[in-house]
């Protein structure tokens, strides 16, 4: 069943008849940065939109981008020192 799924909510409805249930589609959370937890600014895309999407759009072109910019570069300076 199409609405018998965990990222189908059900959400009561105000219409002018009374009120009803409506199945509302839930949206994927934001992607957070693997070192400080921060919100990444990235697209929030479903597993439809992710398999239609080119890899190019989908992660910034730089190393490391599972992490914030500020972490990235803690991180690049870690590694250089070592």
């Amino acid at each position: 069943m199409r609405r018998n799924q965990r990222s189908v909510k059900k959400k009561r409805v105000r219409v002018p008849s009374g009120t009803v249930w409506a199945f509302v589609k839930e949206r994927p959370s934001y992607s957070k940065c693997g070192c400080c937890g921060c919100k990444l600014n990235r697209k929030r895309l479903t597993v439809v939109e992710m398999n239609t999407t080119p890899k190019v759009q989908k992660r910034p072109e730089r190393p490391l981008p599972e992490y914030c910019s500020k972490c990235m570069r803690e991180q690049m300076k870690r590694r250089l020192r070592q």
